[in-house]
């Protein structure tokens, strides 16, 4: 059982040319060597495998068509967390905005 989360400051995203599945990775860093990778699946109705925690690295999976939505958010929201939730056997892990204001209107 483990809840946990950091800040996202850096991303990478990338396409393997040699790969048949998993063809995506997205890398997500944090400020003290925390690394969350974002493994995609291009089967909509793939099982996803569950997020896992070793140490300050993180594994989450998600559907390809997830990718673009991912990549909008990086490049427009701040601040981007990663949370860890596995508490009470039922894993609610995801890649979040802060609470913020409606209407906010972000400048960039």
């Amino acid at each position: 059982m483990a809840q946990s989360s950091f800040q996202v400051q850096t991303y990478t995203y990338y396409n393997w040319s040699s790969r048949s599945t998993s063809k995506t990775n997205l890398i997500l860093g944090g400020s003290s060597e925390q690394t969350c990778s974002v493994r995609f699946r291009e089967d909509l109705n793939a099982v996803l495998p569950v997020a896992t925690q070793s140490g300050s690295y993180y594994s989450f999976f998600c559907h390809y068509n997830q990718l673009q939505h991912l990549i909008n958010m990086l490049r427009n929201e701040n601040p981007i967390y990663i949370y860890f939730n596995n508490d009470h056997g039922f894993n609610n892990s995801r890649i979040s905005t802060a609470s913020e204001p409606v209407g906010e209107e972000e400048l960039n």
